[in-house]
């Protein structure tokens, strides 16, 4: 009896599995495709002295115009030099950057063929972007191929210049250990680039659904050399209509010291909330 169900069952979940190969693209190339827009000259707000810096995962893009009203609540109160976004198409990018004026760069690391619209990592910022970098992070995901990715920037704000992150490692449907050579990638990237800068800021959506996963995240970021800025926020993000609120969101950073760092949870324009923290140079 249980080979006739593992027949029946067999043919269907493979179609499930070409279906899913079939349902995203990967951008393989290693510089492009790229968007960006550098040249806005932004007046400098704030506090020399300080980098205001938020990072959020606003799901596959599709809530832009509500995340661009809870942000300019924040910018209200508290204007953002840096923004890390992840789950971007270009579209949202620059909507986002004109509604609230900044420069961004924003990498795709897939085409979505379900959602009709590219997925990956932006940097948004009051500052200039000097260079751009595309990182491909090791392993694909077994059911669809997807790679995920790392925006790389260097953005020169306050008469600084700062190498900048935008992360996103893959979920539990991958192995831990697949996931712990993504971060391990991104953190050992990371310490051959700060030689050449005094102040690097590395951050987004790790996806460390249980609290031994992130120990183990937090621990090699930790040793070598990279301080967690947004240890206090708690739970960053929301699953399982709100029964599950895992810490999947981080801040880390080289060359700068933590005055004080929050989730946004009062934000509904995505899963995740935003992550927001004051850096002192």
């Amino acid at each position: 009896m249980c080979r006739n169900v593992v027949r029946s069952l067999c043919p269907g979940l493979l179609l499930v599995c070409l279906l899913s190969c079939q349902a995203l693209k990967f951008y393989g190339d290693a510089d492009t495709p790229i968007f960006s827009s550098y040249e806005k000259d932004i007046p400098g707000t704030g506090s020399p002295d300080s980098l205001n810096v938020v990072t959020f995962n606003i799901k596959k893009a599709r809530k832009i115009a509500l995340a661009v009203s809870e942000l300019k609540v924040l910018e209200r109160t508290t204007p953002v030099d840096i923004y890390l976004l992840q789950e971007m198409n270009e579209e949202g990018v620059a909507t986002i950057a004109a509604d609230l004026g900044l420069n961004y760069l924003y990498i795709p690391f897939s085409y979505d063929k379900a959602d009709k619209k590219d997925i990956g990592n932006a940097i948004l910022t009051r500052g200039t972007i000097r260079r751009s970098e595309k990182l491909i992070l090791p392993h694909a995901k077994w059911q669809n191929q997807q790679r995920r990715g790392v925006t790389i920037g260097e953005v020169d704000i306050h008469e600084r210049k700062i190498l900048v992150y935008s992360v996103h490692t893959e979920t539990v449907a991958m192995s831990r250990k697949m996931r712990m050579d993504q971060v391990d990638s991104v953190v050992r990237y990371g310490q051959q680039e700060s030689s050449r800068y005094k102040y690097v800021l590395i951050g987004g959506d790790f996806n460390t659904a249980f609290p031994k996963y992130s120990r183990s995240v937090v621990k090699e970021f930790s040793s070598c050399g990279f301080d967690w800025q947004t240890a206090g926020v708690g739970s960053t993000a929301k699953a399982m209509m709100g029964l599950v609120t895992p810490m999947n969101d981080y801040l880390f950073s080289r060359g700068f010291a933590v005055a004080n760092a929050r989730a946004i949870r009062s934000s509904k324009s995505s899963d995740h909330y935003p992550v927001f923290a004051t850096l002192r140079y």
